[in-house]
């Protein structure tokens, strides 16, 4: 079931780094508006979409996951390498009708394994871990790991998931920490080509004995009383790291291609991040956004970038999403036939994230 590839921006030999460069320049009579007009380099063109634009952030994790997924839809006749292809394919900018902010909504595919998916993942998770750790009492870091062994990825995963339920349950753990986020880590040891399967708790608790927690890990796995324990410092850094990988686990580049798949089949269907106790008014989730049925289009990435240069509309439109600022009703590049006499919602399929990759605007 492989899909023809749609190559990362990165390989067609342009940087999107350098898309587009708003210089000011006196207006023409038939340009009214004092905006910026935004000037396109010759050596370096806009992207050529915003699926592109994506990519070139993360085009080797893409390869990586697309071939994998391609694999895998091969046995179990699947198509998840083709939703993976067709990620971010559709895109529009779009003005929310209450405040006049513009967003870009794109579609996306919300697997696992796509980077372009992780990155709104991992900014959400961001936006929703520091207000708990700042509110902890005693926030800490604690990291649980396995002994090294020859075992299959998905026995090791399973052996440190139980361990870590009966880890909770233990009367130490429960006299002591208030509550907790944790999420999963794996990597391939450089030192013995072993996998290393791990897990990062964010806890608040009061100062519990190393020894005593590492005796009490060691009782549930049998083999391993290896952890660590620290302060947590600075709320914001520690939540960084845990949405980094909460949202993906491994990267998938740096590992063989037979080691991709074992991977992934070993995750899938498991959960990556959970929370207990006092940490459960934490959403890990995004849920549909209230404000989802405020926004319209007012042109499509592609009407927008390329005409920039020419068209006052895509200029505005530009200069509002670049500055975060107001854009005046009536502003669109829209055709015709998409002009709506009343407000059409933006369809379900796309994603309206306060995430944006934003344009490197020189």
């Amino acid at each position: 079931m492989a899909t023809t590839r749609h190559l990362p921006y990165s390989a067609i030999g342009a940087s999107p780094s350098k898309a587009v460069n708003p210089q000011s320049e006196p207006t023409s009579d038939s340009d009214s508006s004092n905006l910026d007009t935004i000037e396109t380099s010759g050596d370096c063109p806009p992207p050529e979409s915003y699926r592109n634009y994506c990519l070139d952030k993360c085009s080797d994790e893409y390869d990586a996951s697309y071939e994998a997924y391609d694999l895998i839809d091969d046995e179990d006749d699947t198509c998840r390498s083709h939703s993976l292809h067709t990620c971010r394919t559709l895109a529009w900018f779009c003005r929310n009708v209450k405040t006049g902010k513009v967003k870009i909504l794109s579609s996306s595919c919300k697997l696992r394994w796509c980077p372009m998916c992780s990155s709104t993942r991992r900014w959400f998770l961001t936006k929703q871990v520091p207000p708990w750790v700042k509110g902890a009492v005693q926030p800490k870091f604690l990291t649980l790991t396995l002994k090294h062994t020859e075992d299959s990825i998905h026995d090791q995963i399973e052996h440190l998931y139980n361990s870590f339920k009966k880890f909770r349950k233990l009367d130490l753990l429960k006299r002591n920490i208030r509550g907790g986020i944790w999420f999963f880590q794996i990597h391939k040891s450089t030192e013995d080509d072993l996998w290393h399967p791990h897990l990062h708790c964010v806890i608040d608790s009061p100062w519990i004995d190393k020894y005593e927690i590492s005796t009490a890990w060691e009782l549930v796995t049998k083999t391993s009383k290896i952890i660590n324990i620290k302060e947590v410092k600075d709320a914001d850094s520690v939540s960084e790291y845990v949405a980094r990988y909460a949202a993906r686990p491994s990267i998938l580049a740096n590992l063989a291609q037979s080691e991709r798949v074992e991977l992934i089949r070993s995750l899938h269907g498991r959960r990556l991040v959970g929370t207990w106790g006092t940490a459960r008014t934490i959403s890990l989730r995004p849920s549909k956004p209230l404000d989802s049925s405020d926004w319209a289009k007012v042109g499509s990435y592609e009407k927008v970038v390329w005409t920039a240069k020419t068209c006052p509309k895509a200029r505005a439109i530009l200069k509002a999403y670049k500055d975060d600022s107001e854009c005046p009703p009536g502003i669109d590049v829209l055709p015709d036939h998409l002009k709506p006499i009343t407000f059409h919602p933006i369809p379900r399929h796309f994603t309206v994230d306060d995430y944006q990759m934003k344009f490197d605007f020189q």
